[in-house]
């Protein structure tokens, strides 16, 4: 996987490797949430008492030469701890962004369409709290199910949480075609998350991403069927932000955008919440939806 933190990359090996030390961490301030640049923002989000988990398509990153300050910027003053980011299509901005966001790292995937062309997906961590572990592209050879593979890697939050996050980008736009390819890849994820819940020891994971789909369709008519079947392992965070008619894509006002965890996170999540950050309505000084993306941030917030 490409690393945009400046370390070495790491070899794309089983998630059940232990988790690296990050580079950066450590210190007596190590694992301590400061509150960002801004911690009086009214976007704040995050807190010293908290854990944030974050999917946000930034669409097409970056929209023009101010995207990658504007991007840093909003997660400082968000307090996020851990983004999984969508539609990277400039490594060089990515990196440019990474530089201006002060005790953050980051990691892309290395699939493309075709040389040079690609929209990537890849996290962005707290570098002071969390280590992050083995990156690897998964079920790369399915391009019906997946025209962007999905990203996988393991992190650890400092005296707490340890987890696996598969961040996805799941085929765009209507019909009954892209319809059933979104199906597909709901099924076939979780037949890779099942092997790993039954191989153990990883038994919490996060699948987050943009979905490009609804969890509000009707049952004959629900992509996400396979999970929503199986509330024994599976739980959808955002289903909340769906029954409360909450949008993610902003175009749109429907909620594409999802956080769903295992059966193990659920303890961690209690006295939890989640929300859309309405970016979108909340930014002053330019116009979120055309200049930075057309999606909100969806943010799970887990107290540690």
């Amino acid at each position: 996987m490409g690393n945009c933190s400046g370390e070495e990359s790491r070899p794309d090996a089983g998630l059940n490797d232990g988790i690296a030390p990050d580079a950066d961490a450590g210190g007596d301030d190590a694992g301590v949430d400061d509150g960002g640049d801004q911690p009086d923002s009214p976007l704040r989000i995050g807190s010293e008492d908290t854990f944030e988990i974050a999917t946000w398509n930034i669409r097409n990153f970056p929209t023009d030469s101010q995207t990658a300050g504007r991007v840093a910027a909003l997660i400082a003053d968000m307090d996020i701890d851990l983004v999984a980011v969508q539609e990277i299509a400039d490594v060089d901005a990515f990196e440019q962004m990474l530089s201006g966001l002060s005790g953050y790292q980051g990691v892309l995937s290395t699939d493309e369409y075709e040389p040079g062309e690609y929209q990537k997906t890849g996290f962005v961590y707290r570098s002071d709290m969390i280590q992050i572990g083995e990156v690897q592209s998964i079920l790369e050879n399915d391009s019906y199910a997946f025209p962007r593979p999905p990203l996988q890697a393991r992190f650890g939050v400092n005296g707490g949480m340890t987890f696996a996050v598969i961040t996805v980008h799941l085929k765009a736009e209507g019909g009954d075609e892209n319809e059933a390819r979104r199906r597909d890849a709901c099924e076939k994820l979780k037949t890779h998350v099942d092997a790993m819940l039954a191989a153990g020891p990883e038994t919490e994971v996060f699948i987050v991403g943009d979905f490009n789909d609804r969890l509000s369709d009707a049952p004959e008519d629900n992509v996400f069927a396979v999970f929503l079947d199986d509330a024994q392992n599976y739980e959808f965070l955002s289903q909340k932000l769906a029954d409360d008619g909450e949008y993610s894509f902003v175009p749109w006002h429907t909620l594409l955008d999802h956080i769903l965890i295992t059966a193990d996170l659920q303890d961690d999540y209690t006295g939890g919440s989640i929300r859309a950050a309405p970016l979108d309505l909340q930014v002053t000084g330019y116009d979120y939806e055309s200049e930075v993306s057309d999606h909100r941030p969806v943010v799970a917030v887990f107290p540690l």
